[in-house]
């Protein structure tokens, strides 16, 4: 017998051999999908032992680490020496108000605000899909001034594919948590983001006629640095990973509010967001919903920009 906490129940080895290709496992710490026996991805149910020397605040539950290649590298960061609250694929407002104060649900280190993994709500798997649902809470406050601000499900959707590349989706639903509405002023980030893996991260060690680590390209042609606030379909990040060439992709549903959203990448840090407020204030109100779709490419092969494309259209096509 063998014992994976698969629906809450173990199947024997002969049923799983004739089971889908696509696995949901869950432990008392994870989630997690694989396909045809490959680890796509782990969701994080509990907060993840803080590096020996830093802060405490910076633990976190409710994010995705490892997120995989199909050749199995770790194509996501966590815990990063340079930003250690950034938390592979994880979301998080940054500049907020709350009640006249401002909370920051980003740097944790300020400790205003975080985000908290609260429960699993559902999961479903077949032979196209594996998905499950969870549900956070963006808490402001310590101790006993904590807070529930804002509640939020992510529904994650992996599917089936050849094996060339991975694709999952995110919905993330926010709703106010009590009466009184979380206001994002302007601010030059914040929202989805994406930390990837410490080979991609050019250092001040770096000589000028190196070759980046890591290439960014947007929907619209642009590099890190003439992307930066830019409004995409798409930001890919591109490189090796342990010698393999490794491509990640991340798409913004053209329904999205404000859609194609700005986005913020970092000059030289492997990473980026989906970043709304970049072009104005706005506010989430109770009886509100804020809703977001993304969709995620992962491929281990050199950035192709017409396979992104395609991969974008069939996507933008999609029914809301």
């Amino acid at each position: 017998m063998t014992c994976h906490f698969r629906f809450l129940f173990c199947l024997p080895v002969a049923a799983m051999a004739a089971a889908s290709p696509l696995e949901l496992i869950e432990t008392a710490e994870i989630l997690r999908i694989t396909l045809d026996q490959k680890p796509v991805l782990e969701y994080r149910k509990t907060e993840k032992a803080v590096p020996p020397g830093l802060n405490q605040a910076y633990r976190r539950s409710g994010y995705f680490h490892p997120v995989f290649s199909p050749a199995g590298q770790e194509v996501s960061g966590d815990f990063p020496a340079d930003h250690p609250h950034q938390h592979g694929l994880f979301m998080a407002w940054t500049d907020t108000r709350y009640e006249g104060k401002t909370v920051d649900f980003w740097n944790l280190a300020k400790e205003q605000g975080r985000v908290e993994f609260r429960e699993v709500l559902n999961r479903e798997s077949d032979d196209k899909k594996a998905s499950f649902s969870v549900r956070h809470a963006y808490v402001a406050g310590q101790g006993e001034d904590r807070q529930d601000v804002l509640d939020e499900t992510w529904t994650v959707t992996v599917h089936r594919t050849g094996g060339d590349h991975f694709l999952f989706d995110l919905t993330s639903e926010q709703r106010c948590g009590g009466p009184k509405p979380l206001i994002l002023p302007q601010y030059k980030y914040g929202g989805m983001a994406f930390r990837g893996p410490d080979q991609w991260l050019e250092t001040a060690n770096s000589k000028p006629d190196q070759k980046a680590p890591v290439r960014f390209l947007t929907s619209q042609g642009k590099d890190r640095r003439q992307g930066n606030h830019s409004r995409p379909n798409w930001v890919a990040m591109s490189g090796k990973i342990d010698d393999q060439d490794t491509t990640l992709v991340v798409m913004g549903h053209p329904k999205n509010f404000r859609a194609p959203q700005p986005v913020r990448i970092h000059p030289d840090k492997p990473y980026f967001c989906f970043a709304p407020m970049v072009v104005g204030d706005f506010t989430i109100k109770p009886g509100q919903r804020y809703l977001s779709r993304y969709r995620y490419l992962i491929t281990s092969a050199k950035l192709d920009r017409e396979f992104i494309d395609k991969a974008w259209q069939t996507y933008a096509a999609e029914e809301s």
